[in-house]
């Protein structure tokens, strides 16, 4: 999950400003969709990072569980990309909302994980 929090920040960093914004891509994935692609393919990563396989399978793992976040939330790889480059570039403040909503939805779930974990080990 540090890896693609990584990325985003520093594809942040390397976004000049230019004279004219281009227009969105057709197919753009709406931001709340975005929010949600996301935080799938965090978890997926996480799941996949926390298996502790080799890392040709763990690449194999990770792709399969990426596809099937691409077809969970009925969009394809290909606007998923365009969408965030979209978003990086041409769409800054946009970017950072998303990554901010993904960021406190994973916060949230981490602690009702972490709250349902400790009931469990009340009884």
């Amino acid at each position: 999950m540090k890896r693609i929090f990584n990325v985003l920040a520093l594809g942040l960093l390397l976004i000049g400003c230019g004279p004219e914004k281009p227009q969105a891509p057709a197919d753009l994935v709406p931001k709340d969709k975005m929010v949600e692609v996301l935080i799938d393919l965090y978890k997926a990563e996480a799941t996949v990072s926390t298996q502790h396989l080799p890392k040709d399978e763990a690449m194999n793992a990770y792709q399969q569980l990426e596809g099937g976040v691409y077809s969970k939330n009925d969009i394809d790889s290909a606007a998923f990309n365009k969408s965030y480059a979209y978003y990086l570039k041409e769409d800054v403040e946009t970017a950072a909302e998303i990554q901010k909503e993904v960021v406190e939805q994973l916060k949230k779930a981490k602690e009702a994980l972490a709250e349902a974990k400790a009931s469990s080990s009340k009884k």
